[in-house]
């Protein structure tokens, strides 16, 4: 490996938690969940134990979301599910998703 990329690689812990959340809009809530979405990212960055928080939209599926998260540890993910942005998001989303899909995973290679 060179010395650029081996620079660029961040070290990781066990404790570490990763998130891929997948969001799903129904068709007459896009414009909502959109902004909603975009809405929660820069409050999220900026907590303390946050990574990584970065929000995609899936090429060809409009109204399809996907987080990818990482954080420091569970700790910090059980705290970010109670900040207060993070709870108006879950209730401006509530009833307007076709489909909400949580993964929790820890990186083991």
């Amino acid at each position: 490996m060179n010395e650029s990329v081996k620079s660029k690689k961040r070290s990781t812990t066990m404790s570490e938690i990763r998130i891929v959340a997948t969001l799903i809009a129904k068709p007459e809530h896009t414009a909502t969940i959109h902004r909603a979405v975009e809405r929660v990212v820069d409050p999220s960055r900026q907590e303390v134990g946050n990574i990584q928080y970065d929000l995609h939209e899936e090429i060809g599926h409009k109204g399809t979301y996907v987080f990818f998260e990482v954080w420091a540890s569970q700790e910090a993910v059980d705290h970010h599910n109670n900040t207060v942005h993070f709870q108006n998001f879950v209730k401006e989303i509530e009833g307007k998703l076709e489909m909400l899909d949580i993964k929790v995973l820890h990186q083991i290679a």
